[in-house]
């Protein structure tokens, strides 16, 4: 912004005119400033055109949104149940090509877990797991004597007692391991490596189990 300017009374005043016409234009922006910006915006343009079209082949597939539930038995102790082609018979059953599965035990002793399933490794585990959290060990959990019973158990505190384990390091190594798996589905398979698989952990066996699957995506 110009706040003043200052003629000399010694230039004549037509040329004294022009100083001042040319003092107030705004300066003029050389047009080559101009080229990288135009070059981007044709450039940004095109590539959203190609977007929109791979968009509008995605959005061809139907929409899915299936959930279900398996149901199993588990060994005692630290037990592996191998869920991964339950899983994708689910995925096939419902035409699910591209999407992702979330798999989710529904107990408070179990865990979901992606790994190598091989059978020596599974003993790695057990043995690891519990010295990690060892059952043996004084868990406020356990002092069954100083927990209430649930609300309208029947049979009132002594039979709650009864069935009630002693499992705090289950619960513990429960949180630790996770309770859920969120996986990718592409091309209707599941998006794991050669070695992985899905796996339930069971940290208090025996029980009976029962694992929730939710399918979300398109055919």
């Amino acid at each position: 912004t110009i706040t003043g300017i200052y003629l000399s009374s010694s230039i004549q005043p037509g040329v004294q005119l022009n100083m001042l016409a040319q003092a107030l234009q705004p300066p003029v922006k050389q047009a080559t400033h101009r080229l990288p910006l135009q070059n981007f915006r044709r450039s940004h343009l095109s590539r959203r055109r190609v977007t929109s079209k791979a968009s509008s082949v995605q959005a061809s597939g139907l929409p899915i949104y299936s959930y279900c539930q398996v149901a199993f038995e588990t060994k005692p102790g630290i037990d592996f149940h191998n869920i991964t082609q339950c899983i994708q018979a689910e995925i096939e059953k419902t035409g699910l090509q591209e999407g992702v599965v979330t798999v989710i035990s529904r107990h408070t002793t179990t865990a979901i877990a992606i790994n190598e399933d091989e059978l020596r490794l599974r003993d790695d585990i057990r043995q690891f797991l519990r010295r990690l959290a060892p059952p043996g060990e004084p868990y406020l959990h356990n002092d069954l004597h100083l927990r209430e019973a649930p609300k309208d158990w029947p049979g009132g505190w002594e039979a709650w007692a009864k069935q009630e384990p002693e499992n705090a390091h289950s619960h513990l190594l429960s949180m630790m391991l996770g309770n859920s798996e969120s996986i990718p589905v592409t091309g209707g398979k599941l998006a794991i490596g050669v070695w992985q698989s899905v796996l339930v952990v069971e940290l208090d066996g025996p029980r009976k189990r029962t694992v929730g699957f939710q399918l979300m995506g398109r055919t």
